[in-house]
């Protein structure tokens, strides 16, 4: 595989996130603090992206950033990044609930304690149940 094959795949995993997640190329474009034309020629593998900018970006879209390079397609059938899944289900929401939900997850994995995180998801799904019926 020559570079440019690489810089083109990893521009359309950067592009497939980008879009799985909600956001425009502008709005990325504006996290990065960079112009939508200069994400547009990394997305289309014309532009090399640098290592340093493709930290921000798997940063912006909550990705871990292995998620761009290549890997073994049996091992990643195998299983699914829960970091993904998150993405995908915070980017689904829009607005506060979004935000919401960022933080609720963040704040959840700061929790060292194994017996206080199983409390917490016990509670939010009895809170969720008695919600479901009101």
């Amino acid at each position: 595989m020559r570079y440019n094959d690489l810089d083109a795949r990893i521009g359309q995993r950067i592009r497939n996130q980008r879009k799985r997640i909600g956001l425009s190329q502008k709005e990325l474009a504006s996290r990065l603090d960079i112009v939508f034309q200069q994400l547009q020629k990394h997305e289309k593998g014309i532009s090399r992206v640098p290592a340093s900018r493709l930290f921000e970006i798997a940063q912006a879209l909550n990705t871990p950033i292995s998620d761009f390079y290549e890997i073994d397609e049996r091992e990643s059938s195998r299983r699914t990044s829960p970091v993904s899944e998150i993405s995908t289900l915070v980017g689904a929401q829009k607005g506060k609930l979004a935000k919401q939900v960022l933080e609720l997850v963040t704040a959840f994995m700061k929790i060292k304690d194994e017996s206080a995180r199983a409390d917490i998801i016990s509670l939010v799904a009895k809170l969720s149940k008695s919600n479901a019926r009101r």
